[in-house]
């Protein structure tokens, strides 16, 4: 087993799980930083994990994670604070001498964006370039797991709710971030590069309630709200304020057509095809049947 110089953060997360899971795969060994001792049991059994307890907003307890670290994976968890823990972090690395980073942003990620998510992501690329580190940014589009949000009403209601328009959208499986991730991880050659991570086709949300309702053999509808509407949909249903602003700000996004492109990441860096929708609503007919 290799010494440990990766470090993971974000590991119990979505998208850290798939790939703490395709690093077990590989052999890789890696040390995992979580919050807690509750968190780091959910990996205690993995012997190619090394936990360390560490908390985001306390400097001196990442230095002391990242001792012996030469590539880190800074992914964190959609919070008011986001932009702020990532400084942090990225401050943290430096300064204990870590050598590369890479980082989970988000697709079309700029200071000048008016989407407040990709206006952080932009400042937090910037200040890894500023520090003078090897980089490697992640850019994936908008996860298809995004939709288990909405798994109780496709269930129950066969209705799910957005504010896209037709726009198409080249969304991406986790399991393919997780992937693309983990080639980059444990290969030299992926310094100081941007990759854009979206799935093999661009559909609409109209196209995904077709596709829905053909798997799932019932009928499923996709109901397209104004920005008002989904706003007061996002209250009721208990999102904090912030959260709710940002993410009409993504969906206006979509909506102006703005993560449609589609690229070729994910067969290019793991050399397999990109998951499809379709395949991925067979993977999870648990969430919505």
């Amino acid at each position: 087993m290799k010494q440990t110089n990766l470090l993971i953060t974000g590991a119990t997360g979505s998208v850290g799980t798939q790939l703490v899971k395709k690093l077990v795969n590989m052999n890789v060994s890696f040390r995992a930083l979580v919050r807690n001792n509750d968190q780091g049991d959910l990996m205690a059994n993995l012997p190619q994990a090394e936990i360390v307890v560490g908390d985001l907003s306390d400097s001196d307890s990442l230095v002391q994670a990242l001792h012996g670290i030469e590539k880190a994976f800074l992914l964190t968890n959609s919070s008011e604070y986001s932009e702020e823990l990532q400084l942090n972090f990225v401050n943290a690395a430096h300064k204990a001498g870590v050598k590369h980073i890479v980082k989970l942003s988000q697709l079309a990620a700029d200071q000048a964006s008016p989407v407040r998510f990709l206006r952080y992501h932009a400042i937090v690329e910037d200040r890894i370039k500023e520090l003078g580190m090897n980089y490697t940014f992640l850019r994936p589009n908008l996860f298809m797991q995004g939709l288990i949000a909405f798994g109780h009403s496709i269930k129950y209601e066969g209705k799910f709710y957005g504010s896209l328009g037709n726009a198409t959208v080249s969304a991406v499986d986790i399991r393919d971030i997780a992937g693309v991730a983990a080639r980059i991880l444990t290969e030299n050659g992926h310094e100081n590069k941007i990759y854009n991570i979206t799935g093999k086709e661009s559909i609409t949300h109209f196209q995904m309630a077709e596709t829905l309702s053909r798997v799932l053999d019932t009928e499923i509808t996709y109901v397209d709200l104004n920005s008002e509407q989904m706003e007061g949909a996002l209250t009721v249903a208990g999102f904090p304020e912030w959260q709710i602003g940002g993410l009409i700000e993504d969906y206006a996004h979509y909506a102006r057509d703005e993560a449609s492109e589609i690229f070729n990441t994910v067969h290019d860096v793991t050399g397999k095809p990109a998951i499809d929708f379709e395949q991925f609503v067979y993977d999870h007919l648990k969430f919505f049947k």
